[in-house]
């Protein structure tokens, strides 16, 4: 059989043919409607099949005039369709004689499978005719749903082409920010201008604010007079000569003053003899880049510093337990021996000096502790200003008559949760910091103040953290420092004095204090302008408490009380076993705690003070003297240590109501607290 296709499409066209082919038919086609009505009328074949959306005439109109037509009406008419798929759509194709409606794509074997049907159909003459060419006069209704199908095929249309248009006007829109915000511009100089443009983009208003004719003068003008210009002459000079260079960076003024930095790539062009007649180069914007290079930088500096200083920390804390605990047996033992001579004596100055030399290691490792924030401390709530003021007599004599000391405290000043200890320290090391850097007659100021920081503040001064603070600051007119200087500042050891003069530990012992206490520090200083430390510390909501008068030193009383005492440490359990004795009082003496179990179980006397290192085998002191309270009900303990504070902290010793003394300690120091806690009620 001979089946007729009218499709404009090529790859449905060969599908097609393929399919009928391969069911033994012969296949011809038209490429539009009018074409095959054609082929129809010259030779009428025994099927057709049919698209739609044809050129010059549709598929509905070859349909209809196939079924117009006597010769052609009875033809089996099958609709192909990807185009018109509508329910209206198949309506119409049903009116207009069509036997079957069949929606693009379709398997092969489909399209085969309703052929056969088809043709098996034509074959009984169950297939419609049509209406005839009278009938489809007088039959409007058919008319009337051909003008709806293509009406809504043409709005269709018109409304993926709006589709389309407006997509293209959003790409349009979008290349020409691209193009107008595109961080970079083009150029080409001759080998004879030496390195100026004979020619620059336009884009070039866009990356620096010139205009090109403009921009060729300020560049001709930078390659003149700009000393920094020797690496983009160089350059040039290589590109000229036609070397190939990697891309290279540029520091350049933009029109409205700000720098920016550029990456240029140069490539000579060479004519057919090889000689370069030109450079072309394009030149990218990367100053955000760089900025945040620098950005980068600067946080890796403050991250290695701090790693440092961790570093630092640990060393000293780990150290510190060991040195505290020989510290503590050679000034207790010099202190023994000096109470064994009299002040005449030849050996009674040198006792006196190692003395004085172990209080000084312990200071220094006070120091080494307070930069590794592990310091014992004992917050209070204080009032800042009642705590610097009681310290101005102090400062006023550690800078000497020459520095005039100007005390500026702010009104209504918040209070603030920190043991007042450390703000004397903080106070003596800016003090004696303020002192060096003065030559001279000077002026050293202190003042406080309330401070809020808020998030749109914090984001704009890198350092600065949310909330509200009590400013500390401290101010000289001195010397001054540079950045070097500054960024080497607070690192443990470093010091700008002369050798002998500084152990580099003050401005450390600063900064760890105020870590410790959760706040933070800013300097500012330029050289021969003087330097300011502005230290915040965070505001406590609840009350500050009385600060306790200065007066004379509590002297060395003894007594006759019974004291068990706990040390693992040999050596500092014998200094200290004759330490007590010396006072006056009966000392029980163990090395670990199930030792000092035994020895109360066995002893029928009263104990009356339990005096335990806070770290021992099997277990820690606390520990200890809960099981003692069984045997003592009114046992009363104080607590030694050379650990450092998170050592402690983590076994409870800082709780508030907890007896304790930081070794090393000297004679009076043990004197005065025992005492203390043996007359507490």
């Amino acid at each position: 059989m001979k089946i007729l296709i009218a499709e404009d499409m090529e790859d449905s066209l060969v599908m097609l043919e393929m399919v009928i082919t391969s069911m033994g038919h012969m296949a011809v086609s038209g490429a539009n409607g009018l074409e095959a009505l054609r082929l129809a009328q010259a030779d009428p074949p025994d099927l057709i099949i049919s698209d739609i959306m044809m050129p010059e005439m549709d598929g509905f109109e070859f349909c209809r005039r196939v079924k117009a037509d006597p010769e052609l009406q009875k033809i089996p008419f099958i609709f192909y369709t990807a185009t018109y798929t509508e329910h209206q759509d198949q309506e119409l194709a049903s009116a207009l004689g069509a036997s079957r409606f069949i929606i693009k794509p379709q398997e092969p074997k489909v399209l085969m499978a309703i052929i056969k049907e088809v043709l098996a159909d034509f074959s009984r003459a169950e297939l419609p005719v049509g209406p005839g060419p009278e009938a489809q006069k007088e039959n409007g209704e058919i008319s009337d749903m051909y003008q709806q199908s293509v009406g809504r095929k043409l709005d269709k249309k018109i409304r993926e082409l709006e589709r389309e248009r407006e997509a293209l006007k959003a790409s349009e829109a979008k290349y020409r920010h691209l193009v107008e915000s595109v961080q970079e511009y083009y150029f080409f100089y001759t080998h004879d201008t030496k390195g100026v443009f004979n020619y620059i983009s336009p884009s070039i208003e866009i990356v620096l604010g010139y205009k090109p004719a403009e921009f060729l003068v300020h560049y001709s003008e930078y390659l003149t007079d700009n000393p920094a210009n020797k690496e983009v002459v160089r350059h040039t000079e290589l590109s000229i000569k036609g070397e190939e260079q990697p891309p290279y960076e540029v520091e350049i003024e933009a029109k409205d003053g700000s720098l920016h930095w550029l990456e240029v790539k140069e490539f000579p062009a060479f004519d057919k003899f090889g000689e370069v007649t030109h450079v072309e180069g394009i030149a990218h914007n990367i100053t955000e880049r760089k900025r945040a290079e620098v950005e980068r930088d600067k946080l890796r500096t403050q991250l290695t510093q701090a790693q440092k200083m961790e570093a630092v920390g640990r060393l000293a804390g780990g150290v510190a337990h060991d040195f505290n605990n020989m510290l503590g047996v050679i000034l207790g033992y010099a202190e023994l021996a000096l109470g064994e001579v009299e002040p005449g004596h030849p050996l009674f100055d040198d006792l006196q000096e190692i003395c004085k030399a172990a209080e000084r290691s312990a200071d220094l490792t006070r120091q080494l502790l307070a930069f590794a924030r592990k310091q014992i401390i004992v917050p209070k709530v204080i009032d800042l200003n009642e705590t610097v003021a009681g310290m101005l007599k102090m400062l006023g004599r550690l800078i000497g008559e020459d520095i005039d000391l100007a005390w500026l405290p702010g009104a209504d000043i918040w209070s603030v949760k920190v043991d007042p200890a450390q703000i004397d320290q903080i106070l003596a090391n800016l003090s004696v910091n303020a002192r060096d850097a003065i030559a001279g007659v000077g002026k050293m100021t202190i003042e406080t103040g309330n401070v809020v920081f808020d998030e749109e503040y914090c984001a704009d001064h890198v350092g600065f953290t949310l909330g509200e603070y009590v400013l500390l600051a401290v101010s000289d007119d001195g010397c001054g420092m540079d950045k070097k200087t500054q960024n080497n500042l607070f690192e443990p050891f470093f010091t700008t004095k002369g050798e002998g003069q500084g152990t580099g530990l003050g401005l450390s012992t600063v900064y760890g204090i105020v870590k410790q206490n959760n706040g933070f520090i800013n300097v500012y200083s330029e050289p021969g302008e003087g330097t300011t430390f502005r230290i915040y510390l965070a505001r406590h909501a609840g009350a500050a408490e009385s600060m306790p008068q200065a007066g004379l030193v509590k002297p060395a009383v003894g007594g006759h009380e019974t004291i068990l005492l706990v040390e693992d440490e040999l050596a500092i359990l014998d200094m200290t076993k004759r330490i007590l004795e010396h006072l006056g009082y009966t000392v029980l003496v163990a090395s670990t705690p199930d030792e000092a179990l035994r020895l109360v179980e066995a002893y029928s006397g009263e104990i009356h003070l339990l005096l335990s290192d806070v770290v021992l085998p099997e277990m820690n002191g606390l520990d200890l003297v809960k099981k003692l309270l069984i045997y003592h009900a009114d046992l009363k303990s104080l607590f030694m240590s050379g650990y450092t504070a998170n050592v402690i902290a983590r076994r409870g010793i800082l709780d508030a109501g907890v007896n304790f003394i930081q070794k090393p300690f000297t004679r009076q120091d043990l004197a005065v607290k025992v005492r203390e806690v043996l007359d507490c009620n």
